[in-house]
């Protein structure tokens, strides 16, 4: 399977074109590709935090539902103005 196609770009016209995939070897975390390096997929958690890899052929495409979270978790939140 090619890493290419088990990818999803999110087509928010106004935000991120982060690369969302499921690792469905790690108890289906989605993440954010970061790289791909000698047969290894590198993501981050949408959000941030610490990177973790596995497998090309472990990754899959998120559903509707998983990529609405992570582009939740994706999107800064902006603090309160003083009135």
């Amino acid at each position: 399977m090619d890493v290419d196609s088990t990818m999803h770009r999110a087509e928010d016209a106004t935000e991120s074109t982060a690369e969302y995939a499921v690792d469905t070897a790690n108890d289906n975390r989605i993440g954010v590709v970061q790289e791909r390096f000698e047969g290894s997929v590198y993501l981050r958690p949408p959000g941030g935090g610490v990177e973790w890899t596995t497998r090309p052929e472990a990754l899959r495409h998120p559903s509707a539902t998983e990529l609405v979270q992570a582009h939740v978790l994706d999107t800064p939140v902006q603090g309160r103005r003083n009135r």
